[in-house]
């Protein structure tokens, strides 16, 4: 065995007890490059052994970690999380997307489901049980330690992209009234529980549990022990309210330099901290949501190791709807068909270009419209405004793509009739385009829908119906006259 694979065995028999024979003999991640990690973990799984199981997920690289899970079928998965320590357990689920951890939680025994649980962050925690069925959750708030149970609640009652479902409860608060020697000593008999705390400073309220101050640790360490809080602290501190939503909190961030901010309710009561890297992640997560439901995943996130029959779903909820739209375009194709296309057969060949030409400049419009809300550089009620903008850039491109279309018509046909009721029919559509693409959003948000998730189908009927309107509509026009 060469010398760096036996120091994999060497270090995993220093992380773990010796390893009883399990009916399958472990593996060590260095020893084969021709055993992929998941399948070696899914006969570790299959042989039952625990141990080997974990000593061997502690001996992956960090980044084949996620890759290896995220490659097990949904059976193993499940068997993976029941095996290991709750402990461990908690921390692999942190290589899951929430709506995946929520698939394999549910498939675990309340018990073992709440085991787990405890051992996750609070965030984690609210992130988890947001995502499942209220029965599901229910059930496993019943098996966790009680004050657990409690906060957990607490925080998964939050929407998840506000300042309360983005905070912790794992903060440090104590009364203005206290010494620095009061905080120290607490500090030092609790020193195991608050090891795991992500702190940096300490909050200040007051008997009723208004926030009134912020302490730096650096400030407690060298203060006289017999200081209080109140003579020490930063005074009315920044902090975010419960109701904050991730744009407001990325632009307190901004502003001020610190890793966390501090949580009130409506009262003014400290209830949490919010940290930046958690507001820093939602916003990608927000990104992902946005491109996903441009490309027509608009029931949560979807990764391939779900379950078949889940993604399949999924997608269906997009494609169904999308069908029945998209028969709103062909029936304007169906009531010219004896009017127009039998007579000029050959326009039918320049319909997914009208088409094509014009979904392409309303996604345009759509993606800044979206991006700007997004920046809140625009706001739904800015329609007269995005209406003017985009007529603008509407009516030069059109007029630029209609004599771009003659030309390529006339290339292709040599009739110069064609061409012109293909090219007579560009301005109109990419102005109507434009503008449905960028107005679109801005009524979708007004009403309280994604735009990211509902713009895609609605504006490609509207546009594939007004374009081929136009195109059949100006050939029947002109059907006795040039053609």
């Amino acid at each position: 065995m060469p010398d760096g694979a036996r120091g994999v065995q060497d270090l995993a028999q220093a992380r773990a007890p010796p390893l009883p024979y399990c009916g399958y003999p472990l593996i060590m991640p260095s020893d084969s490059f021709d055993i992929a990690p998941w399948t070696q973990i899914e006969h570790i799984i299959d042989a039952g052994g625990s141990e080997h199981l974990e000593a061997f997920l502690e001996l992956l690289a960090p980044g084949d970690t996620p890759y290896a899970i995220n490659r097990l079928s949904e059976e193993h998965q499940t068997r993976l999380f029941s095996m290991v320590r709750p402990e461990l357990a908690a921390q692999l689920f942190e290589y899951l997307e929430d709506a995946q951890a929520a698939d394999v939680i549910e498939e675990l025994p309340p018990p073992g489901a709440a085991a787990i649980v405890d051992e996750m962050h609070s965030d984690d925690q609210a992130d988890i049980l947001y995502e499942l069925d209220d029965a599901d959750a229910e059930a496993i708030l019943n098996h966790m330690d009680p004050a657990e149970a409690a906060d957990a609640r607490r925080l998964a009652s939050f929407a998840p992209d506000t300042a309360g479902g983005l905070m912790i409860s794992e903060y440090l608060a104590y009364r203005t009234d206290q010494s620095v020697g009061d905080v120290l000593n607490d500090l030092r008999d609790h020193a195991d529980a608050y090891s795991e705390f992500d702190v940096q400073y300490i909050y200040a309220t007051d008997g009723e549990g208004l926030l009134k101050g912020l302490i730096r640790i650096r400030d407690i360490v060298l203060a006289p022990g017999r200081d209080r809080l109140a003579t020490i602290m930063q005074i009315d501190p920044a902090h975010a309210n419960v109701s904050d939503g991730v744009d407001v909190l990325a632009n307190a961030f901004d502003r001020y330099s610190f890793n966390a901010l501090p949580v009130t309710d409506v009262a003014g009561r400290l209830v949490g901290a919010v940290r930046n890297a958690a507001v820093e992640e939602a916003l990608g997560e927000r990104s992902d949501r946005t491109l996903l439901r441009f490309g027509g995943i608009v029931a949560g996130e979807e990764l391939r190791s779900m379950g078949l029959a889940s993604r399949s779903a999924r997608r269906l909820l997009f494609l169904v709807p999308n069908v029945l739209l998209m028969v709103l375009s062909i029936s304007v194709i169906a009531f010219f068909e004896d009017l127009v296309l039998q007579q000029v057969i050959a326009l039918a060949i320049f319909l997914p270009l009208v088409a094509g030409i014009a979904g392409s400049a309303a996604n345009q419009a759509l993606a800044v419209s979206i991006r700007e809300l997004s920046l809140g550089v625009t706001r739904p009620h800015d329609l007269g405004w995005v209406l003017s903008r985009e007529t603008q850039v509407g009516l030069i491109n059109g007029v630029v793509l209609a004599v771009v279309v003659f030309a390529v018509v006339m290339a292709m046909r040599r009739d110069a009739n064609l061409a012109f009721v293909v090219a007579a029919s560009i301005p109109l559509t990419i102005l109507l385009a434009v503008i449905v693409g960028g107005v679109g959003p801005l009524l979708l948000h007004r009403i309280n829908i994604d735009p990211a998730m509902a713009s895609g189908p609605i504006i490609t009927t509207v546009v594939d119906f007004f374009g081929f309107l136009l195109v059949l509509s100006i050939a029947w026009w002109t059907l006795g006259h040039l053609l």
